[in-house]
């Protein structure tokens, strides 16, 4: 029953790093555009900064788990959390922002790879693929979230990212009563990799980089892009995080599709989908229907192939949980924040029908990894 417990605080708690804390960036750039008036690339270079700070804490946090409870890491990834999110709300130039951002980035790493040393500790075997998975969920219901408050409080954006930091404060308070308090450590976690487990990594990591560099457009710029085309009405554009978060909950269903139907076909399907989400944005998203598709194929996809991806991870580092979900997540920020700054530019120079379409081309070329078994 424990499972269930982790669920219930830590869906809620990846909720608030990634949904609230990280890609909240890109719901929120047309209101803060209209404080800051900052030029496209610029938005691409700060939206890199959560992306960069979540790759240095992701490392932290597996450098650490064998020295640091996994209790301990989350509690920090609460805590940045909230003071990046307090920094946001009383930004007033480009520079507070960026802080905020990279802070509140940093709580995203923190916070995943503990979770998969507590299941790996706390769980039985055959429900911990699916544990890991409706936990990552969270992305899904913050990203939802995330819209609807938007909605509700229009442009006020500063007080927006006031609320969220109030939230993440009831989530870290709920995740410190519910969370196990002596875990044991792993003593002897080498912070290196066999050659037998590089074989075995190298596709991962390669599909986990593309596909990174291929989703960051439309993290950052597929709201802003959604406002300006003509032919689609604005609810939409308002309406589009809440699409990417309820189509997102499917996602939570990755670990139970692996387990009947393998790990390739769950990774085929999940980037078929993801990538189509950014084609069909590229190059019909003046039809009313695409407005509401891609992002629900965007939504279901990304959830589902980070689900994935964890799966992916843990079957190479059996023997590290945290270096399994560490990993493939690093290496898809590192792509994330390499495609914010690249998606940023492109679109100042080509506009964003291009960024999109280039987006998908990328995703569709991580189809050609596949597992290597032992």
């Amino acid at each position: 029953m424990y499972e269930k417990k982790l669920i219930v605080v830590g869906l809620p708690m990846i909720a608030v790093t990634y949904g609230l804390s990280r890609f909240s960036y890109g719901l929120m750039l047309p209101y803060i555009n209209e404080t800051m008036n900052m030029a496209q690339s610029t938005s691409g270079v700060i939206s890199s900064l959560s992306y960069i700070a979540y790759c240095i804490a992701i490392v932290l946090a597996m450098v650490f788990s064998n020295r640091i409870s996994s209790k301990s890491i989350l509690v920090i990834a609460g805590l940045t959390s909230i003071i990046g999110l307090g920094i946001i709300s009383i930004s007033f130039n480009p520079g507070v922002l960026s802080l905020g951002i990279f802070l509140a980035g940093l709580s995203t790493g923190f916070s995943s790879p503990p979770y998969a040393n507590i299941v790996d500790l706390n769980v039985e075997t055959r429900l911990q693929n699916q544990t890991n998975s409706w936990i990552n969920s969270g992305t899904s219901i913050g990203t939802a979230f995330t819209g609807a408050v938007a909605i509700l409080m229009t442009d006020s954006w500063r007080e927006t990212y006031f609320v969220f930091m109030l939230i993440a404060i009831i989530v870290l308070i709920a995740n410190y009563k519910v969370l196990p308090k002596n875990q044991p450590l792993k003593e002897n976690v080498m912070v290196s990799f066999s050659k037998e487990e590089w074989r075995r990594a190298t596709p991962l990591i390669l599909s986990a980089l593309l596909l990174g560099i291929s989703c960051s457009a439309y993290w950052t710029f597929s709201r802003d892009f959604m406002f300006q085309i003509e032919n689609v009405p604005s609810y939409l554009g308002e309406w589009l995080w809440v699409i990417i978060g309820a189509a997102g909950l499917s996602g939570g269903t990755a670990g139970v599709f692996v387990n009947k139907y393998g790990l390739m076909p769950a990774y085929r399907i999940s980037v078929l989908a993801l990538s189509t989400s950014s084609l069909l944005l590229g190059t019909v998203a003046e039809y009313l229907i695409v407005g509401w598709l891609s992002p629900a194929l965007f939504g279901s996809s990304y959830i589902f192939m980070t689900g994935v991806l964890i799966v992916w991870g843990i079957s190479v580092y059996k023997s590290n949980p945290s270096f399994g979900l560490g990993v493939p997540f690093l290496i898809l920020a590192l792509g994330q924040a390499i495609g914010s700054i690249l998606s940023g530019v492109v679109a100042d120079l080509w506009g964003y029908d291009d960024l999109f379409t280039g987006a998908s081309i990328i995703g569709y070329v991580a189809l050609v990894f596949k597992q290597k078994n032992k």
